[in-house]
């Protein structure tokens, strides 16, 4: 189990902050198991981010970041290398419906506990949900359950075969020399 660190050591100011930093490790300490991460570690707190990384989907590291000046989660990078126009509007297309009440019928992001915001950064896609109300929880939740959405349902469509074998694919030993 992951201890959350003392603010003396990731220099949060408050125990409001403290408290969120322990609630969002709770939370992916939870999720861990019910989306099999392989590992989960948490980084070092900087500027009010507290970065983790995890082993996942296509056994490449993904980063999650708790973003407490900003009152963000985020999955920055998720999808690397320049996404495919067309990749790109269907991804937002699914994203739309999947913050709504999707084709599957699961759930909504609840607009008065969180907004979600896609953009590209450096020619990779970002999720960031932007917590509303404390709701932390709920968002890294929530986030989660969107980032495997879109690595096991949207990108498993025959279309974008290339992309995922193109970029996804890492192998474990990649993974060992990123130090996780």
């Amino acid at each position: 189990m992951m201890q959350v660190p003392s603010t003396r050591n990731v220099m949060l100011y408050d125990s409001q902050a403290t408290s969120r930093l322990a609630r969002v490790t709770s939370t992916l300490e939870e999720l861990r198991w019910q989306y099999a991460f392989r590992h989960l570690v948490m980084g070092k707190a900087r500027d009010g981010r507290m970065p983790y990384r995890m082993l996942w989907h296509y056994e490449r590291l993904y980063r999650f970041v708790l973003d407490l000046e900003a009152g963000a989660v985020i999955f920055p990078s998720m999808l690397p290398a320049t996404l495919p126009p067309q990749l790109l509007r269907e991804l937002k297309w699914f994203l739309r419906t999947s913050t709504g009440i999707g084709q599957d019928g699961g759930a909504k992001l609840d607009p008065e506990l969180g907004e979600l915001r896609v953009f590209v950064q450096h020619g990779a896609l970002t999720l960031s949900i932007t917590v509303i109300n404390d709701a932390y929880e709920y968002c890294t939740h929530f986030l989660v359950r969107l980032a495997d959405q879109v690595l096991l349902s949207f990108l498993n469509q025959p279309t974008y075969s290339n992309y995922r074998t193109s970029f996804l694919t890492m192998s474990v030993d990649t993974a060992a020399t990123q130090n996780l």
